[in-house]
């Protein structure tokens, strides 16, 4: 019995609500700030024919990538090891017609945050060597953001309400209504990390001509965007 009692309730409830008469508004407010650090997704590997040696020789490589981190200040609680694998490489063997383990690959997945934004390609040119055939480290992908974003959303939030409010009126008054009251309102906020291109090294690219050029890198701006959902009873 108790059950259809709450069916019930909710069934006068939903009904009521027909007899309201709302406008329903979005309102948009962005504000733009500039990145105040860097997100660096790299990857320590190394390659054996053992598992052992393959994690040996990894250690060793993530040995010069903590001391370049080291060297450029970087925080531990702005470390984190996002993932750390091994597992068999495999080559086929024509004659015995099947695969056959080749040797093993170890890889260890960091994520970096660096927060002087003006030395990032340094930072990047110092962990990426010229690529072994036995181990090295991979730029993954770099992307900007903002650490107190919170603060800008809460500040963008009235902007957002401001304008809901307005295309509230003016639908209000093009339809001689009155609004009476807010009837419900809620909110939405986005602001995507910034993200680079796939990194490359710069001196690569001039390598043939012998100059070791640094890598320089554009951060651009982040847009914090709210949005909120708005329902005037009229």
């Amino acid at each position: 019995m108790k059950f259809f009692a709450v069916l019930f309730f909710v069934g006068l409830t939903s009904f009521a609500d027909t007899d309201m008469h709302l406008i329903y508004v979005n309102g948009v407010a962005e504000k733009t700030v500039e990145p105040n650090m860097v997100l660096i997704h790299l990857e320590s590997w190394a390659k054996a024919p053992t598992a052992t040696a393959a994690q040996e020789q990894q250690a060793l490589q993530f040995g010069k990538v903590k001391s370049s981190l080291e060297k450029f200040k970087i925080k531990k609680e702005d470390i984190q090891t996002q993932g750390f694998s091994v597992y068999p490489e495999y080559t086929y063997d024509q004659k015995a017609q099947l695969n056959k383990i080749s040797g093993y690959r170890v890889s260890h997945s960091v994520l970096l945050t660096y927060r002087k934004t003006e030395d990032a390609g340094t930072l990047l040119d110092s962990l990426v060597t010229s690529k072994g055939e036995i181990s090295g480290v991979n730029i993954q992908s770099v992307s900007w953001d903002y650490d107190k974003k919170a603060e800008v959303e809460t500040a963008t939030l009235g902007d957002a309400v401001k304008n809901a409010r307005s295309k509230a009126e003016d639908l209000a008054k093009a339809a001689d209504v009155i609004i009476k009251a807010v009837h419900k309102i809620q909110h939405t906020s986005y602001a995507p990390p910034v993200a680079q291109p796939m990194y490359e090294r710069a001196a690569m690219k001039s390598m043939d001509a012998g100059v070791a050029a640094p890598t320089e890198l554009s951060s651009g701006q982040i847009k914090v965007r709210v949005e909120v959902q708005m329902e005037f009873e009229i």
